[in-house]
C-alpha cells in the first residue's frame, strides 16, 4: 500500500489552523490549486474544518504531485493564519511576533515527523518534486533589496533636494543608483517584463528578484490602477513586487494608511503582514488574474517627499 506523504496527523493540524481561519480566508487558499472539493468524510467541527476537508479528504496523499500542489495550499493557509495571529489582542501583552513564533514551532514539528520543514518565509519543503534550493536565497535578496530601499527613502528625506520639484522618473533614478550599488549594476529601469516595461528590475542569475514600480500618490482611484499596471509587468516566475509610493502631502499618513486599505481589500488580496513600524513598510500576497495564477508578495514602501 503506498505510503502517504504528509500524514495524517500532520493534515490534522492543518484542518484545526482552518478552524482559525474560517471559510472567508480558507477558500482563496485552495482556489486556483487545482483540487475539486467533494463531500467531507469527516465533518466535525465548524464551517473552515468541513471546507478543509471537502478538498483533503479527496487529495492521494501517496502522489507526489498532487501533494506538492496540497503544500502550496498549506503555504497559503500559514502566511494567512500569521496574519490572524498578529492581529489578535492578547490581554497577557504578549507581543504579535513572539505569540506567532510559538505558534508557527507546534505546527512545524508536526511537519518534522514527516521529513518537511517550514522556512522563514512559510514555505514548506522536503517532499514531493524538489523545490528550487534557490528560493530561499531569492526571499533573502528581495529582503535585501527592500531594505536598500528604505534606507535610500530615509536619506532622501534628509535631503529634500534631492526630490524637490522632480517628476516620477528622476525620484525613480535614485532608487536605481541605491539598487545599483548594492547589487554591483543588476538593476535597470524600464525594462521589458511581462506586458510592459517596468520600473525597477532586479535580476540575478537569469531570475527576476525584485519588480517594482514607482507612483506618485494620484488618489484611491488612480492607485488601484496602478496596482493592476504592477501585475501586468508581472510573469509566473516573479514572486516578489514593491509599490514605492512617492506622497507631496503635508500629512501623508491618512494616504499610506488608505494605500494600505486598498491593497489589503483588493480582491485577490490573501494575506497581509502586520507592517513594520521601523520602515513603514507594509507587506501583502496578492494572488495574480491569470487563469493559471500564482502568488506575489508586495511590499508597499511610502515616502514622504516635498
Amino acid at each position: 500500500m503506498p505510503t502517504d506523504l504528509v500524514s495524517g496527523q500532520t493534515r490534522a493540524c492543518m484542518r484545526e489552523v482552518s478552524a482559525h481561519l474560517g471559510p472567508s480566508r480558507l477558500r482563496p487558499c485552495w482556489q486556483g490549486s487545482g483540487f475539486t472539493p467533494g463531500l467531507p468524510r469527516d465533518t466535525s467541527g465548524g464551517g473552515g474544518k468541513n471546507l478543509f476537508s471537502s478538498y483533503a479528504d479527496h487529495i492521494t496523499w501517496s502522489d507526489r504531485e498532487q501533494v506538492d500542489r496540497a503544500l502550496a495550499v498549506f503555504e497559503q493557509m500559514l502566511r494567512a493564519y500569521r496574519t490572524v495571529v498578529e492581529g489578535q489582542y492578547d490581554p497577557e501583552g504578549i507581543p504579535a511576533a513572539e505569540r506567532w513564533a510559538k505558534r508557527l514551532d507546534q505546527i512545524s514539528r508536526e511537519f518534522s515527523y514527516d521529513g518537511l520543514r517550514i522556512t522563514e518565509n512559510l514555505r514548506i519543503i522536503g517532499s514531493g518534486a524538489p523545490r528550487a534550493e534557490h528560493e530561499l536565497a531569492d526571499a533573502q535578496l528581495y529582503a535585501e533589496a527592500l531594505r536598500v530601499l528604505c534606507h535610500a527613502r530615509n536619506q532622501m528625506q534628509r535631503l529634500p533636494s534631492t526630490t524637490s520639484d522632480k517628476g516620477e522618473e528622476a525620484i525613480r533614478d535614485v532608487l536605481l543608483v541605491a539598487l545599483g550599488a548594492a547589487f554591483a549594476g543588476r538593476c535597470t529601469a524600464e525594462s521589458l517584463n511581462g506586458a510592459g516595461k517596468t520600473d525597477l528590475l532586479l535580476r540575478i542569475e537569469d531570475r527576476n528578484v525584485l519588480v517594482g514600480e514607482c507612483k506618485i500618490w494620484g488618489g484611491s482611484a488612480q492607485f488601484a490602477s496602478d496596482i493592476e499596471q504592477l501585475f501586468g509587468y508581472l510573469t509566473p516566475g516573479d514572486r516578489y513586487a514593491v509599490l514605492p509610493l512617492f506622497i507631496r502631502r503635508a500629512r501623508p499618513e491618512p494616504i499610506v494608511d488608505k494605500a494600505a486599505e486598498l491593497l489589503a481589500q483588493h480582491p485577490r488580496c490573501i494575506s497581509v503582514a502586520t507592517p513594520d513600524p521601523g520602515s513603514g513598510l507594509s507587506r501583502f500576497v496578492l494572488r495574480s488574474a491569470s487563469s493559471t495564477p500564482w502568488d506575489v508578495e508586495v511590499a508597499l514602501i511610502p515616502f514622504d517627499i516635498r
